[in-house]
């Protein structure tokens, strides 16, 4: 029998839950309003600019002398100059699979660990590659010869599923099972710095291209051919940016959930870009110290205890560092006014301030404007690309997604409207569900990701 001890820690435990979960169905409800959202973010602000005025004035302080010699100007803006330059090369030879992280850059993760690995779904269905000296991993599910017999004439596609932020493969833990059954070989990819891949602790070495290479070799490793790609929040971003440079048979249909293209601010109504400037000043000022359970409430309030601890899981008796790649992400959208990414931080006062600073400190700067330049880059793919035109695409949200609404129909404009699925030709609306339907509606979204994996016959052998 259960000694009286358990009943009070059950009680309690459940007691905590319904609290967590009033405050998620509250914060919901009082950051829905404009006004709000507006207070929040004014009574952040002077803290963000303490912080920031914290971070650099003992650079500031120490360069300061500097100024008072004839060359101390030009060389303050040379050292401005040169970081971005090593912070370019940095992603670009992470893009080409040429960077080995250093052993003090990366904690990591022993999938044998008898520890939060053994209470996770699909422990022995999982499969690791190398990106850049770093271990990247995939749960693997493959189905019964008898579900693949279920209908010979449907066409299984193997189903490749990206997380966003912040997030793990986790999140798909309902979707799967159903997929399976119909006949569907299931993949789910764990980014750097997420769930069972190992985790990188210097944000500076966490370049949206390090993502792009990890998708890349992902493919390499597999060998997958004629996938779709199931791609959620920033999981979609970096499927998004990476497709051009996938081999044309690798993935032939694209599912993308609560996503978007690199944002815009030009794009963002004030709703939603004040909700993103709370969630960066507040990352900002508190860094790994906001627990995982504040913000999985936030985004999706119904969510039980246990899927809470699930989520926080890969983090548990880890540094704070450790979730260096969950803030990474966070200030690496670019929606810096394009004036300043294009224009202002190439002026001779904004490189002698960003040098007398301290480059590094506006290392998520230089990380935006190449965010952008492939923002460029993808928009005109869909535009132009005979490749793009060999795809078969949807993009569903979730209705009542406090973050990206103003995404999805950016998203549908973009995507071409010959490869959208028929059945959704401008995106679809996917009643009570939040920014994870996976988690809200996750049948409706297996449903309505096997229609689009078998939809027809393999895209490429049909156009």
């Amino acid at each position: 029998m259960p000694s009286a001890y358990s009943k009070v820690k059950e009680l309690a435990t459940a007691s905590i839950a319904e609290v967590l979960s009033a405050w998620g169905y509250l914060s919901v409800f009082l950051l829905s309003f404009t006004i709000n959202r507006a207070f929040l973010a004014s009574a952040l602000l002077p803290l963000y600019l303490l912080h920031l005025a914290y971070s650099v004035l003992p650079a500031i302080l120490w360069n300061a002398p500097r100024l008072l010699f004839p060359n101390g100007w030009i060389t303050l803006m040379k050292d401005a100059e040169q970081y971005r330059k090593r912070a370019d090369a940095l992603a670009q030879s992470q893009l080409e699979g040429k960077y080995k992280f250093k052993d003090d850059e990366i904690i990591r993760t022993d999938q044998k660990d008898k520890g939060w690995m053994a209470d996770m779904p699909w422990r022995d269905n999982v499969e690791e590659f190398t990106v850049c000296g770093a271990t990247a991993r995939y749960v693997h599910l493959k189905p019964s010869y008898r579900s693949i017999a279920t209908d010979n004439k449907a066409f299984h596609r193997p189903i490749v599923f990206l997380h966003g932020n912040p997030g793990w493969s986790y999140m798909w833990r309902n979707v799967f099972p159903a997929l399976v059954e119909r006949g569907h070989e299931v993949y789910a990819l764990d980014w750097l710095g997420h769930g069972r891949s190992d985790k990188i602790v210097r944000p500076e070495a966490i370049t949206f291209e390090l993502h792009m290479r990890t998708l890349k070799q992902f493919f390499e490793s597999t060998g997958l051919e004629n996938a779709t790609l199931v791609a959620h929040d920033w999981g979609g971003c970096v499927a998004l940016c990476t497709l051009p440079r996938l081999p044309t048979s690798a993935c032939t249909s694209l599912f993308l959930l609560n996503t978007f293209l690199p944002p815009r601010l030009s794009e963002i109504s004030m709703h939603h870009a004040l909700l993103y400037a709370i969630w960066v000043m507040t990352t900002r000022i508190l860094g790994g110290c906001i627990p995982e359970s504040a913000v999985m409430r936030f985004i999706s309030p119904s969510i039980s205890q246990k899927d809470v601890a699930g989520y926080a899981a890969p983090y548990r008796n880890l540094p704070r560092k450790a979730k260096a790649s969950i803030y990474r992400f966070s200030h690496m959208a670019p929606v810096t006014p394009r004036v300043v990414l294009t224009s202002l931080r190439y002026t001779w006062l904004w490189k002698l301030f960003e040098g007398l600073a301290g480059p590094s400190k506006f290392d998520n700067l230089t990380a935006q404007a190449r965010l952008s330049v492939r923002d460029d880059e993808i928009r005109g793919f869909w535009k132009s690309s005979e490749r793009a035109r060999q795809l078969d695409a949807a993009v569903v949200f979730g209705k009542k997604d406090p973050l990206f609404k103003d995404c999805k129909d950016v998203l549908a404009r973009a995507v071409d409207s010959r490869v959208m699925a028929d059945w959704a030709p401008h995106g679809m609306w996917l009643d009570g569900a939040g920014h994870y339907p996976a988690e809200e509606k996750p049948k409706a979204v297996g449903d309505l990701i096997a229609r689009l994996a078998r939809y027809h016959e393999p895209t490429v052998m049909r156009r």
